[in-house]
């Protein structure tokens, strides 16, 4: 049992669930077995605060209803405070009488499937609203609030550019510092920065390592690890780009790459969309006149 994936417990049916007996693997959640079968640790301290109650009444309800075992995901934190998605199948154990005597739990740690879920939740409601948005402004802010719903992402910005200079103009920004603000809110399109942007590639890298100027040597103060820029185009031209950055992660998942590569394509099919009922406005204001 120690060399598969799931957590067995073995716990009593009272608070917060003492244990009489944990499986070893319990250690990748940080605790050892000693921890909770000596009860220094109770199941119940582990478990989320904001999913303890739900967990508790679940328990009840089956309890109550005479269930034998039922399942349930719900968050637990681990020993260095990290939060942790687990789908938990529990057993009831009851005697003749249906006077419970044991619980047991075999968690299993769903984190990566419920970070995958909440991506593709966050494409498919961007996905939606922007099909339905005309305005600019809405729909940057709805972009960059989507990008900064995944976990891994703390700070960021949209930078438009400039159709007759190719200047590059922060046009929304989140969970940036003034000083960042003040001296990176424009690059003229000869700068390094705009040339990076403008080879229409998305670029994943450390933030200190996207220090092109010395211009920009002030930002090394800014506290960000892993950082993204993604161009978006429009056809085959780069009209925007969106900067994302981590002030947690060193570098940035596959899947999350994939999720802001794809809302960068939704921005430019937005524009695209924008632009064509511009024209055929136009072509019916041509036609009346």
């Amino acid at each position: 049992m120690n060399k598969v994936p799931v957590t067995v417990f073995l716990w009593r049916p009272e608070k917060y669930w003492p244990a009489d007996f944990v499986s070893e693997n319990v250690k990748q959640f940080g605790y050892t077995v000693e921890e909770f079968t000596s009860g220094k640790i109770l199941y119940g301290n582990t478990v989320h605060p904001d999913d303890l109650e739900r967990v508790e009444r679940e328990l009840s309800r089956r309890i109550e209803e005479d269930y034998v075992d039922f399942s349930q995901e719900y968050r637990i934190l681990t020993k260095s405070g990290e939060v942790r998605w687990v789908e938990e199948r529990t057993f009831i154990e009851a005697d003749e009488n249906g006077v419970v005597k044991y619980l047991k739990g075999i968690i299993l740690d769903i984190t990566e499937r419920k970070r995958k879920e909440k991506l593709l939740y966050i494409q498919r409601d961007l996905g939606i609203a922007l099909s339905t948005s005309n305005y600019l402004d809405e729909t940057l802010d709805r972009l960059l609030d989507s990008c900064l719903q995944i976990d891994e992402i703390n700070a960021g910005g949209i930078y438009l550019v400039d159709e007759e200079t190719g200047d590059l103009n922060l046009a929304i920004h989140r969970g940036l510092s003034p000083t960042f603000i003040e001296n990176a809110s424009y690059y003229s399109a000869n700068s390094p920065n705009a040339k990076l942007v403008m080879i229409g590639q998305p670029v994943y890298k450390q933030h200190i390592d996207l220090i092109l100027t010395s211009k920009d040597d002030v930002l090394r103060q800014e506290n960000l690890r892993a950082t993204a820029i993604i161009p978006v185009k429009y056809g085959k031209k780069v009209i925007a780009a969106f900067y994302l950055a981590s002030r947690m992660e060193y570098e940035l998942s596959d899947s999350v790459r994939t999720v802001i590569e794809t809302i960068a394509t939704q921005f430019g099919v937005f524009i695209s969309r924008i632009r064509l009922e511009e024209k055929l406005k136009e072509c019916v204001k041509k036609k009346k006149s």
